[in-house]
């Protein structure tokens, strides 16, 4: 490189380094009755980094606006849906027996979303029990239905609309066989955070290739606790209970319906 040009390259490496130190410089230099204001670098990072930083602290600090905090006092809990409570409900009963919780189960055998928001039968036990929380299991009966969406929706927002604002977690079916949409049909219909996917879950099943097994019923109980724990938009206090089940508070039967 020529001569000229190293003396221009050190002019402005000297004048950078000059700048680079000012702007850090706290306070203001006078020179020759000029005023010169410094440190004005420095003081923008300085501010811009703490905006960010308190953005970010809010930000975490702040839970999902659909997500409650959880909540650890005692529930009047309604537990409705087809023949896969015989199998979950007895675990949920031991759940609710650790923490304090009052389960009452109801059973409509070979129910349906048509059924259940048909008859207003879930707005009669809602007036009857009081529940503060409700479980739902139904879908399973479901699985084949042709056009499901257009068929199904109606008398799943009925459902839905009856439970109101009643915190709740409706429990998908446990999928056998690939069905027609009543799983998609659940995902977009119910709230965020209500909805618990068990048809890709693992499943020791009955005799009838349908039902899971007592045992295998018992872990997808666990599996749903654990989901409400840390995805649930309604969390309560479900703390882990010893191995076995109970019995609800009070249980509920209905025959299948004609």
């Amino acid at each position: 490189m020529n001569k000229p040009y190293w003396g221009l390259w050190t002019l402005l490496l000297v004048a950078l380094v000059f700048f680079a130190v000012l702007s850090f410089w706290q306070g203001g230099i006078s020179v020759g009755g000029l005023e010169i204001k410094t440190g004005s670098f420095a003081r923008d990072m300085k501010n811009m980094l703490a905006i960010n930083d308190s953005a970010a602290s809010d930000t975490a600090s702040q839970p999902e606006a659909w997500r409650a905090p959880m909540d650890t006092t005692a529930k009047n809990i309604l537990f409705i849906g087809d023949s896969m409570l015989e199998g979950l409900a007895p675990r949920l009963a031991k759940y609710c027996d650790k923490n304090g919780h009052k389960l009452v189960e109801v059973i409509w055998y070979s129910s349906s979303t048509l059924c259940w928001g048909e008859t207003g039968r879930l707005t009669e036990l809602i007036n009857k029990f009081q529940p503060n929380y409700i479980f739902v299991c139904l879908g399973a009966n479901e699985l084949y239905v042709p056009d499901i969406k257009n068929a199904r929706r109606p008398h799943l927002k009925k459902i839905l609309a009856e439970i109101g604002d009643i915190p709740y977690v409706w429990i998908g079916p446990p999928n056998w066989d690939e069905d027609t949409g009543i799983n998609d049909l659940l995902a977009q219909e119910v709230r965020k955070g209500c909805f618990y996917l068990s048809a890709n879950d693992h499943f020791e099943r009955s005799r009838d290739g349908a039902h899971p097994t007592r045992e295998s019923a018992h872990l997808w109980m666990d599996r749903v606790v654990k989901w409400i724990d840390a995805n649930g938009a309604h969390p309560i206090r479900l703390n882990a209970p010893d191995e076995g089940i109970s019995r609800a508070s009070r249980i509920v039967i209905y025959q299948p319906p004609v």
